[in-house]
Parts: structure tokens; C-alpha cells; sequence
């Protein structure tokens, strides 16, 4: 019986998700993108996001996503700090959608 409540309990939650955001670098031009759902690893999500600021003109984009982490908080503490670490340096930030699943 306890066994069969505590299969119900863990299908019923719903499962955390991990989340990332990613940077990208083209001179001192930077794109961040807002905290998402990771659905990928981040190796995958890197390579669409370089491959999607391509596709929008952005010359030899670097892109880095940090692994998925089940804490939001400590992604949005982490995309805050690279935030204010290129402000800081005066990069030039802008917006991005984050890299499309399946790509």
C-alpha cells in the first residue's frame, strides 16, 4: 500500500524542471537570453544558439549555456552576475529568445 501512495505521489508532482539561460559573445556584442526550461543538454543548446544568432546576421556568435540545474534561483543568481560582469566591462547586452528545441 505504501509502495502504490508513493508511485501516486511521484506521478501526480509534477517533475521539476532544470533550467539554463545562454550567453553569446561577438566582439562586444553580447545576447542573453532570459532563464527556460532545458529540455536539451546544453552542449545541444549552445550549437542551436550560436546557430540561430547566425541565422540573424550575428557574425561568429560564441555561445554558452550553463549545465540545467534544478535550483531557479541559482540560475537567475548566475544570469544576473554574467549580466553585471559585462555591463561592468561595457559590453553592449541584448535580448535573445532562447535556442528552439529540437535543433
Amino acid at each position: 500500500m505504501r509502495l502504490a501512495l508513493a508511485v501516486f505521489v511521484a506521478l501526480a508532482s509534477p517533475a521539476q524542471a532544470r533550467r539554463t539561460f545562454c550567453v553569446a559573445e561577438s566582439g562586444r556584442h553580447i545576447w542573453m537570453t532570459d532563464v527556460f526550461a532545458a529540455v536539451q543538454a546544453h552542449e545541444r543548446l549552445e550549437a542551436g544558439f550560436a546557430a540561430e544568432l547566425s541565422a540573424r546576421g550575428v557574425s561568429h556568435p560564441i555561445a554558452q549555456c550553463p549545465a540545467p540545474r534544478d535550483d531557479k534561483t541559482d540560475v537567475v543568481n548566475a544570469q544576473f552576475t554574467a549580466a553585471e560582469f559585462h555591463r561592468k566591462v561595457g559590453d553592449v547586452l541584448h535580448p535573445a529568445a532562447p535556442p528552439r528545441a529540437g535543433r
